[in-house]
């Protein structure tokens, strides 16, 4: 029998600076970028959602509902290093750990326990040497299941500071109180897709016959079938639980309106995008170009691609023209690209001499990139981006 354990730390950033500043706790606080600037909140604590404040909500939008919010500039050293301790913990009750995010992991415990119960001692003992070491402000919302999937639902149903166990033979009645929008790898277009199909939940999802969700979602609808059925690999691998989706933006330091002051980041965000998803082995079926304008008006442009593709160019070339009809008609305050659909990455030798080259040098520069860091090769469009600021306004740093 298989025991995993996902450990998911709650309002990760946010905690962590609440523990580390005495002045922060029991108040609302967004972490984002500098104060005064445009940006995003990245997390809120539990104290701002409680008042209406989300993820990834402009700090504008986030200030008008939330008048008494605290924005907090990211720290992302004090991160790393707080989450480099979390997993020295969790090394201490297995030495097989999977690290999915800087606040996320599981822990194979199949080898380190023999029951649930001992599971349960172990999840207990992993929160009190959290609060003993780190500090109680950061807390962590544990599942546990015979397999990954099934262990990061549990541990999601019941947050903050949750512990969750599921055995098998309770999967199907633990499920049936589950939205599809809580199962990891059940993004928007699938949602979506399978509404269109009549499926708006788990127990309609686990009567549809494989051979349909096959024809409709080829083979990611493997993915669908079992996971309405509790079913997940019992090791631990990077491709058990496909993300539902990969996303950057960036927001300029003023509204943008000239194609030539935005491709080069554009193509950074397309890139970085690109690199996630071959670091996770999947490859993106659809696009979606994100834009909001000066006004603050969002949309987005929905694109689907003939072949799954994971590479970065593939994406720009795609959403570029889109970008440049947006701008003909609206200024830009925020530019985003986000992938979904993801599917388990497969290769195949292209006849195309270009895709070829590619092929074999995107596996080179990845392997730098995790060595020393994504901005160790930049493409030539991309080495004069930014914008800098002089005293008539601004302009992109390699005009004269």
């Amino acid at each position: 029998m298989a025991i995993i354990m996902h450990v998911d730390f709650n309002a990760y950033f946010a905690s962590v600076e609440q523990q580390a500043n005495p002045f922060l706790r029991g108040r609302a606080i967004g972490i984002g970028g500098k104060p005064g600037t445009r940006s995003v909140i990245t997390t809120a604590s539990y104290n701002a959602k409680a008042l209406g404040v989300k993820t990834a909500m402009s700090s504008w939008e986030a200030a008008k509902i939330c008048p008494e919010l605290e924005m907090i500039h990211g720290d992302s050293n004090k991160y790393n290093e707080v989450t480099r301790r979390l997993m020295q913990i969790l090394s201490r009750y297995s030495p097989t750990i999977l690290q999915t995010s800087i606040d996320e992991a599981f822990v194979d415990l199949t080898y380190q326990t023999k029951d649930w119960l001992g599971a349960i001692g172990i999840a207990l003992n992993v929160k009190q040497d959290l609060a003993r070491e780190i500090g109680p402000y950061v807390t962590a919302s544990i599942g546990i299941a015979d397999n990954a999937p099934m262990a990061k639902i549990a541990g999601e149903s019941n947050k903050p500071d949750g512990l969750t166990v599921v055995r098998p033979e309770h999967y199907q009645e633990f499920l049936s109180h589950v939205l599809l929008t809580d199962i990891p790898g059940i993004g928007t277009n699938i949602l979506r897709h399978l509404e269109e199909l009549g499926i708006s939940t788990i127990k309609q999802l686990r009567l549809t016959p494989l051979s349909l969700l096959l024809d409709e979602f080829k083979q990611y609808g493997h993915f669908l079938y079992n996971i309405s059925r509790g079913i997940g690999s019992q090791t631990l691998e990077r491709s058990d639980l496909p993300p539902k989706s990969i996303s950057h933006s960036h927001t300029p330091p003023r509204d943008v309106s000239d194609p030539l002051l935005i491709r080069g980041v554009f193509l950074q965000l397309c890139e970085r995008v690109a690199y996630r998803l071959r670091v996770q082995n999947v490859s993106a079926c659809s696009l979606d170009v994100l834009y909001k304008s000066g006004d603050r008006h969002f949309s987005s442009t929905h694109r689907q691609f003939d072949t799954p593709t994971q590479d970065g160019m593939m994406l720009f070339n795609t959403a570029w023209p889109h970008l440049v009809s947006y701008l003909e008609t609206s200024r830009l305050r925020l530019i985003g690209v986000r992938v979904s659909e993801l599917v388990p990455a497969h290769y195949q030798l292209s006849t195309n001499k270009k895709e070829q080259k590619s092929a074999i040098l995107l596996p080179v520069l990845d392997t730098l990139s995790a060595k020393f860091g994504q901005h160790v090769w930049m493409r030539a469009a991309t080495i004069h981006s930014k914008l800098v600021e002089k005293t008539s306004g601004w302009r992109s740093d390699h005009s004269n």
